[in-house]
């Protein structure tokens, strides 16, 4: 008997033993966890997502703002107490459109915290929306939100889409780069134009409520609260009224291209795309940029599905989503033929009074066998008459001079220096994102490029005669044109190009304003290049530039009627071949020739003559800016 109550009272000790041990490691080693387990079942957090900055015009006209969507949120602690995870996550997506691996799939991602709600779908239905808030104890897991997002007040034709940008969820490669700044998975960011560039500017700051629950996940009352700040608003350079007008200018003047008949391929130009800018050369403002084709920012709020996506990066659309003024790259054809009238002057291959003889052809040495032709037959011409009628000849003749001056001491890549003189070959520091940065051609390049093919590698006497008329491989961007024409229209010095003017508070108050600055300077010599243009015979190239727009040049027929006495226009047609394509219409120019405020730079893609495409979109731009009514340009085929 005393034996059984021995072991008796053993066994229950064991049991308080074990109880107690229990017990102590409950309370004392995971204390701490139990505790904050507890505490997750009693508190909530709900975001207070702050909306992002307004983006203004240089006028302050909205260009972008913020509404408020209805929101759809799980909170992943709620979620893990139902018994059929994947029934409820179901029953919610036949409401969302979404199905239950999709729901799951957003709340098993590596960064959802348990104790946040994991935003599920934006900009729901509104029935939807109201039929889970009024019925929250059905859905305790489940929380309906507003949350701020995009708003463009064009609607459906918004403006200066490539140069505005649009927002996106945070990649995973980004999210690695931004962690330490607060962004989590889910957080929307600017993806492209100024919504990526000034994002540290756009992006405001979260606030979020605590609230108690009860059991069931109920609120209780309020426990504590951190209230969200805007962004900044960012004021760009761009004219909303003048944007508006160069995007209409430009789809008008390609799908007017589209009507004329090219003769060498037998079918109409396709004209597919284009690009135009207009910049202030003085302070490198850009006052428009436009690109086509376009797209429409609203596809973008509350999250763009995979067919519309699917779309923009369909190579049949022409990748809409590119913004040619600053990605796209073509030779710029006779627009060049500035830079080599530069060199050759400041060289002196030439003089103002230089005299050639155009007879359509050119022959000299390795050409005998391979001539080049001009695109008219303009008999004996002077250097500046050359520059007006655009004559390929003369220039053929400057680039082969180049070509035979190359063992001169710094002449191997003299005509490419001042390219580079002029801010070509490099990216232009615009402050929107993937800039380009073209691409000058030389014979270190060259060899470099073609490794692996030694037929190719020699730099040849064409490849400088090319360059000289702004064909071959060389490449540039509208923008970098735009910065080109500028230097020249300031008689030299030419600042980086930008959209961002100013930063305010939301209530208003400055924060800042972005200064110009200034890239180069043409009249200056280069200490690396030790190179330079003396301002005179950067006059004599400004004095040609307005006579190709009036007196009889390859511009003249796009601004017949145009007051060019009042209004002198200063400008170079261009027309570029491109292997397998049709040739690409270019137009650079600036205004008042006299007293230059505007350079504007049109580029269509595969849409013909320069002269008879880009230019008359100039013109009609350059009529918008100037206040007058629009004229009729004349329909001449010039280069």
């Amino acid at each position: 008997m005393v034996h059984r109550y021995t072991l008796f009272v053993m066994i229950v000790a064991v049991m308080v033993a074990v109880l107690v041990v229990r017990l102590w490691f409950l309370q004392v080693v995971q204390g701490d966890r139990y505790r904050a387990l507890a505490e997750g079942n009693r508190i909530r957090e709900i975001p207070l997502e702050a909306s992002r900055g307004k983006i203004l015009d240089r006028n302050y006209q909205m260009l972008v703002g913020n509404r408020w969507a209805l929101s759809i949120y799980v909170l992943p602690t709620e979620f893990e107490k139902l018994e059929k995870k994947e029934e409820e996550a179901a029953r919610l997506g036949a409401m969302l459109g979404m199905t239950a691996e999709e729901i799951m799939g957003k709340l098993q991602g590596k960064d959802v915290q348990p104790h946040k709600p994991v935003l599920i779908r934006k900009d729901v239905d509104p029935q939807v929306y109201f039929f889970i808030s009024e019925r929250q104890r059905d859905y305790p897991w489940v929380l309906a939100e507003k949350m701020p997002v995009r708003e463009y007040p064009e609607g459906d034709e918004t403006l200066a889409a490539h140069v505005l940008g649009y927002l996106g969820e945070i990649s995973e490669e980004q999210l690695e780069v931004l962690r330490d700044k607060g962004y989590k998975a889910g957080d929307i960011v600017g993806t492209s134009g100024v919504e990526a560039y000034y994002e540290d500017i756009l992006r405001g700051v979260d606030g979020k409520v605590i609230m108690e629950v009860d059991a069931r996940g109920m609120p209780l009352r309020e426990v504590g609260r951190e209230e969200r700040n805007p962004g900044k608003t960012l004021v760009l350079t761009l004219d909303k009224d003048l944007q508006r007008a160069v995007e209409r200018h430009l789809r008008e003047g390609m799908a007017r291209a589209r009507t004329y008949f090219d003769r060498e391929r037998g079918k109409n130009y396709v004209a597919p795309a284009g690009a135009a800018v207009v910049l202030d050369p003085r302070t490198g403002e850009i006052l428009a940029m436009a690109s086509e084709p376009t797209f429409n920012l609203e596809d973008f709020v509350g999250g763009i599905d995979e067919r519309e996506w699917a779309e923009l990066n369909d190579p049949r659309n022409n990748y809409p989503l590119n913004n040619r003024a600053i990605v796209g790259q073509y030779p710029p054809g006779s627009t060049f033929k500035v830079v080599t009238a530069m060199a050759a002057l400041q060289e002196g291959l030439v003089a103002a009074s230089s005299t050639f003889l155009c007879r359509h052809v050119f022959n000299r040495g390795e050409f005998q066998q391979f001539p080049k032709t001009c695109w008219g037959t303009h008999g004996s011409i002077n250097f500046i008459g050359a520059i007006i009628q655009s004559c390929d000849v003369v220039f053929y003749e400057l680039g082969y001079a180049f070509y035979e001056n190359r063992n001169r001491e710094g002449w191997v890549t003299r005509l490419q220096d001042y390219a580079r003189l002029s801010g070509l070959g490099r990216t232009t520091g615009v402050d929107l994102p993937h800039e380009f940065e073209g691409r000058v051609p030389t014979p270190q390049w060259k060899w470099e490029f073609n490794q692996g093919n030694p037929d190719y590698q020699r730099w040849y006497p064409g490849d400088t005669v090319n360059l000289a008329v702004g064909q071959g491989d060389i490449l540039v961007t509208p923008l970098q044109l735009a910065t080109l024409y500028a230097a020249i229209a300031n008689r030299g010095p030419y600042y980086r190009p930008h959209v961002g003017k100013e930063i305010i508070t939301y209530l208003g108050e400055q924060v800042s304003t972005i200064q110009p600055q200034q890239l180069g300077d043409i009249t200056v010599r280069d200490n690396e290049l030790g190179i330079y243009v003396d301002k005179g015979k950067l006059d004599v190239i400004r004095s040609a530039l307005t006579g190709v727009v009036s007196r009889g040049g390859t511009a003249a027929g796009a601004f017949a009627g145009f007051p060019v006495q009042q209004i002198p226009v200063a400008g170079k047609t261009g027309t570029a071949e491109v292997q397998g394509k049709q040739p690409c219409a270019w137009f650079a120019c600036y205004a008042p020739a006299n007293d230059p405020q505007f350079v504007v730079v049109v580029m269509v893609e595969e849409g013909g003559h320069g002269g008879l495409v880009a230019a008359p979109i100039a013109r009609h731009i350059l009529e918008h800016i100037f206040g007058l009514p629009a004229g009729q340009p004349e329909a001449t085929v010039t280069e």
